[in-house]
């Protein structure tokens, strides 16, 4: 019986050292829940900035060779005869306008829409010839005012014309048949027809 109650004593007395160690008991586990971060880019706002800009750019030259030539002519008194002197003065202001737009169209970087940069460089060579055809025209005229000059000088004058009758319509030439392209092409303000 000694041994039984030795044997209890020593239990309880275990239990009571561990009941008043003052140690904590051990923390409940903890939970973590992660939320899984998305590794895709947001969509974008809006168009593409630079596809938006290179329409800009290439509208905005196009249709302000337009403008300008049509404001020019507009300017012009109807009925007024052509002389040498007036058509040295008309073959060079129509060949700023051609350089304007050449100098427009080759300063855009490479065109972020696929086939871009043939429609480009087909409108680099259109107004290329005009600007060329109407400086040989007056420089033809500064040299001689026979009638084989002024003759030159007309042919000069219509291949002037030559960049607005022949260039189609922008925007399906550059095949723009995608929401993304079309949005870029709506935000690009020069891309509204001239005026």
């Amino acid at each position: 019986m000694k041994t039984k109650l030795l044997f209890a004593a020593l239990v309880g007395a275990l239990f009571v050292t561990t009941a008043c160690s003052g140690e904590a008991a051990p923390p409940p586990p903890v939970t973590v829940t992660a939320t899984p971060t998305s590794t895709t880019p947001a969509p974008p706002s809006g168009p593409d900035a630079k596809t938006v800009a290179w329409l800009d750019g290439v509208c905005g030259a196009v249709y302000g060779y337009m403008k300008a030539a049509d404001e020019y002519s507009r300017k012009q008194p109807s009925g007024t005869e052509v002389t040498r002197g007036s058509m040295k003065e008309e073959l060079g202001i129509r060949a700023g306008f051609a350089g304007k737009a050449v100098d427009d169209l080759t300063a855009l970087p490479p065109s972020p829409i696929s086939g871009g940069d043939e429609v480009k460089k087909s409108l680099v060579d259109r107004f290329t010839t005009a600007r060329d055809a109407a400086a040989a025209g007056k420089q033809r005229l500064e040299k001689s005012g026979n009638s084989a000059a002024m003759d030159a000088a007309i042919q000069a004058m219509d291949a002037t014309q030559k960049p607005i009758t022949e260039t189609p319509d922008l925007l399906p030439s550059l095949k723009i048949e995608t929401p993304a392209l079309m949005a870029a092409a709506a935000e690009a303000k020069n891309c509204s027809s001239p005026q």
